[in-house]
């Protein structure tokens, strides 16, 4: 009667949410990159915030303010202009960014994501240690 109405109540009728099927999933073993694009590398080299002779790497896009959580890693696209040659070292990058640094005089350095979980690092080191105990 009076106050607020139940959300997605429709009067009886079926709600739209129970009309319409299913799509897709959650893929929950997805790995997320954090994105930084060659325009906004170019920005910070002339602000002065990253330093164009020194290896760039998660550490120093973090001092830049250009990563703000690594993820698993950092992936390289080509949006923006890249003037200065540079040595970077991302866990992905794209052709084209990968084209535009090379042109611009610089090096990609591709090298692997990190585990989504440290604890899938740990086990391993936990058998081998079961393994010993038990031989002795």
């Amino acid at each position: 009667r009076t106050g607020v109405a139940i959300k997605g109540f429709e009067g009886g009728q079926t709600p739209l949410h129970r009309r319409l099927p299913k799509r897709g999933f959650n893929n929950f073993n997805r790995t997320e990159f954090e994105v930084v694009n060659t325009g906004s590398i170019q920005k910070c080299i002339e602000a002065g915030s990253l330093d164009a002779k020194k290896t760039i790497n998660a550490e120093a896009l973090a001092n830049a303010g250009l990563v703000k959580q690594d993820l698993t890693g950092i992936k390289l696209l080509a949006k923006g202009d890249l003037k200065t040659g540079i040595t970077i070292e991302v866990c992905r990058a794209s052709a084209s960014a990968v084209k535009a640094v090379e042109k611009a005089g610089g090096k990609v350095t591709v090298t692997n994501p990190k585990v989504k979980a440290e604890a899938k690092a740990d086990k391993p080191k936990k058998a081998k240690k079961k393994a010993a105990e038990t031989e002795e």
